[in-house]
């Protein structure tokens, strides 16, 4: 509900208003034009003078009166009374069992930042985690960057690194459990000065039941010298540690998310594959609309529910693209979906090549590529495209046409 204006309403009428406006005026005036030396005439002032002064402090105090009872009697300003609380991670991020504990990344236009967690350059970065007390440790998921050069932000593709994660039962304590894991690096759609965002899930064997503790992650074996940064989190408790540095302690947390039973949705993986029907229009004349379909499945391991998505914004510039649905979500394995594609085509003559993307919104190096193509004639001439059609039913027909000339 929008806030309610004051509205200072006044319970006196235009004629008290009026009234009051010529005695306090339209005095001074007849005061400087008859201004006469007659007795009698300037008696007649004086009582009018104290009269006018009479009338005016009334006027003042009963106004005064109105307005107090006013201010009284007035609907009272709504204002928004929600409080902006600073997200308590044990209470807030927790959404069910399965999700434990979690710390997500920050947003590429926040104050973001990526610790080098990797065992060739001699980083190790730990942070803590609390209250699991129901929740045994099963699966833990975590965000970061793969550089070749860190300072100066040289991109690598991430895929292929060996993790070391462990388990510690307090900040440069006794390892509880340890693994050496090789996860597919899947990439998000967030860039962090143009280095695309990686994130890597992985079902621990064994599990372990931690209520509370630290969590370290380093890349301990990298392809081609890419180096691991782990992503940073505003969820937390301000406190990571990061092993190796001058300055070890860090004023910050780390972004990772450990999760207990039913955590299979995060190592089992959908994959996306697309077919294409009629997505070549032939020879078609200018600025009209074809039609074709897109049928986006997903091939992924079993139990997987796939969100994808059409990159409408890099579809082929020689027409205007429409796309039915353009993006969906809980395609199961060995499911489809049907997508219906229109596009107006170019008033310009040419031949035309392009690619449209669909893309499995859970990885964005998982995508399918379709190539589509139209010929526009420098004519709308039906004659043409008669021809074009009677060449392309009748093969022999080009031989003959060939050979007579």
């Amino acid at each position: 509900m929008p806030p309610t204006r004051l509205k200072l309403k006044v319970p006196f009428n235009n004629v008290f208003i009026y009234f009051f406006v010529l005695v306090t005026f339209i005095y001074p005036l007849v005061d400087y034009i008859f201004m006469r030396e007659d007795k009698i005439f300037q008696k007649k002032i004086k009582i009018l003078k104290k009269v006018h002064v009479l009338f005016i402090v009334a006027t003042l105090f009963f106004i005064s009166i109105v307005v107090n009872a006013n201010i009284l009697e007035k609907t009272p300003i709504l204002k928004n009374t929600n409080k902006i609380i600073k997200t308590d991670f044990s209470e807030n991020s927790r959404k069910t069992c399965s999700d434990c504990y979690w710390q997500p990344p920050y947003e590429p236009d926040e104050s973001w930042i990526f610790r080098i967690s990797d065992s060739s350059l001699g980083y190790r970065v730990w942070d803590d985690f609390w209250d699991l007390e129901y929740c045994p440790i099963i699966c833990i998921r975590w965000w970061g960057l793969g550089l070749i050069d860190y300072d100066n932000w040289t991109s690598c593709d991430p895929d292929g690194m060996v993790f070391e994660i462990i388990f510690w039962d307090s900040l440069l304590g006794n390892p509880v459990c340890s693994y050496q894991v090789t996860p597919k690096a899947k990439g998000t759609f967030k860039f962090y000065n143009e280095s695309k965002m990686f994130y890597w899930s992985v079902k621990l064997s064994p599990s372990l039941e931690l209520q509370e503790g630290w969590v370290s992650i380093q890349s301990i074996q990298s392809p081609n010298q890419c180096y691991f940064l782990w992503a940073g989190s505003k969820y937390g408790n301000l406190n990571c540690y990061q092993e190796g540095a001058t300055n070890p302690d860090c004023d910050g947390d780390c972004a990772f998310e450990i999760a207990g039973e039913g955590c299979y949705m995060w190592v089992w993986d959908p994959k996306i594959q697309c077919d294409s029907v009629g997505m070549n229009f032939g020879g078609r004349s200018p600025g009209v609309t074809v039609v074709g379909q897109i049928y986006v499945c997903n091939v992924g391991e079993y139990y997987t529910w796939m969100e994808w998505f059409v990159d409408t914004v890099s579809a082929p510039s020689w027409g205007t693209w429409t796309f039915s649905p353009a993006s969906g979500k809980g395609v199961r394995e060995d499911d489809c979906v049907l997508v219906q594609v229109t596009c107006k085509l170019t008033e310009n003559p040419g031949s035309y090549y392009g690619t449209i993307i669909v893309y499995n919104a859970e990885d964005s190096t998982d995508f399918c590529i379709i190539d589509t193509s139209v010929i526009v004639p420098r004519t709308r001439a039906s004659s043409y495209l008669w021809y074009e059609w009677l060449l392309e039913r009748f093969p022999l027909l080009e031989r003959l046409l060939g050979g007579i000339r």
